[in-house]
């Protein structure tokens, strides 16, 4: 655990706090995770007034872009003021600091003036934490692997308002989350709109299959029914993302899927999350909708697992049990079976080289039938 709350103490003195940490990067025998959180402090209070940061990588390489600082004080503001935190509130860093995401949570505790602890990113935060937080982010793994822990839930409910983002959030594991009884949100959002534009909110009375957006925000769609974002508050200029939704009453939205996602089988146009989404209860493992060429079709649907042990997918049950799920159409045609899935740094799954390795695989199994 870093010396963060020793840091806490100089929010408000940014040039001691930037000398500390400067101090501290000097120090041979900090980990890197605590080596990047100091040196983003640094920056954060430098001359220039923008900071570096670099795209998800989960479309494509990731890239660096320059953003504003006053649009991350500004995207700060719009979420502790929605989740009404303050000066003093108990805050978790458990995500790294080269990201988006952990960067804005040290942000967020700079303009609140929030009482920060930063401990190193790994898959269950909370294993050797007793005390309890007012806020935290994760990503759904690690709100996973808690969950798993016999003292799981009860160490989870600790952190009063919890957000989770960086990538969907299986059903399964929304169906344990909404049993909690504190306050946990889906984020909804890009490195481009400085983290997130929109929370749901999975458990409680108030849980609801939208996202709801901040405020300062507006939404609209484009001809392929993608989201537009409009927050010029937090980015230079309209956010055209490529995520298919529908919005509702201006202020909530659904999102369906990802239009780089589509697939084009035999004319007929598919959207392979909602297919994923009525698959979740017979698929205990990773997995993904996509499509490989056929001759006939163009593409075809199949299914790909991520799993050492493809035995348990391949009885007549199984097949029976996901035919059972999807009409005639949306039934793959072919199963793939992967050890496992390629990830970008902050362990979103690459669709695009996963649909790749499939299609190797079907070359192979061609050439052993002629």
């Amino acid at each position: 655990m870093t010396e963060i709350t020793n840091l806490a103490a100089l929010w408000h003195d940014k040039l001691a706090l930037a000398d500390c940490c400067r101090d501290k990067l000097r120090n041979p025998h900090y980990a890197n995770w605590d080596k990047s959180l100091l040196a983003f402090i640094v920056e954060w209070y430098d001359d220039d007034d923008f900071v570096i940061v670099h795209t998800s990588g989960s479309t494509g390489p990731p890239e660096p872009i320059r953003i504003k600082k006053k649009r991350l004080v500004n995207s700060a503001r719009m979420t502790l003021d929605y989740l009404g935190l303050g000066e003093g509130d108990r805050a978790l860093l458990c995500l790294p600091s080269d990201n988006i995401a952990g960067k804005m949570m040290l942000v967020r505790s700079m303009v609140g003036n929030l009482n920060l602890t930063a401990i190193e990113p790994r898959g269950n935060p909370l294993e050797n934490l007793e005390d309890g937080f007012d806020f935290a982010a994760m990503i759904p793994l690690q709100v996973h692997n808690i969950l798993n822990n016999p003292r799981g839930k009860k160490k989870i409910e600790s952190i009063r308002k919890l957000i989770i983002g960086g990538g969907a959030i299986p059903a399964p594991l929304e169906e344990g989350i909404k049993e909690l009884n504190n306050e946990v949100f889906s984020t909804y959002g890009m490195t481009e709109t400085v983290s997130h534009i929109a929370l749901r909110r999975l458990n409680g009375a108030e849980r609801s299959p939208y996202y709801t957006i901040l405020p300062g925000v507006t939404i609209d769609k484009d001809a392929n029914d993608c989201l537009v974002v409009d927050a010029p508050d937090i980015a230079d200029s309209l956010v055209r993302t490529r995520d298919i939704v529908r919005i509702f009453y201006k202020k909530e939205f659904e999102v369906l899927g990802r239009l780089d996602n589509v697939i084009n089988s035999g004319g007929i146009k598919y959207n392979p999350e909602i297919i994923e989404r009525k698959l979740e209860e017979v698929i205990s493992d990773r997995f993904i909708v996509s499509s490989v060429p056929d001759a006939r079709l163009g593409d075809k649907i199949v299914l790909i697992i991520e799993t050492s042990d493809p035995r348990k997918y391949e009885s007549p049950d199984f097949k029976n049990s996901v035919n059972g799920k999807l009409p005639v159409f949306e039934r793959p045609k072919d199963l793939f079976f992967l050890e496992h899935f390629p990830e970008t740094g902050n362990s979103k799954i690459q669709r695009k080289k996963i649909a790749d390795r499939a299609i190797a695989q079907q070359v192979i199994r061609e050439r052993g039938e002629k």
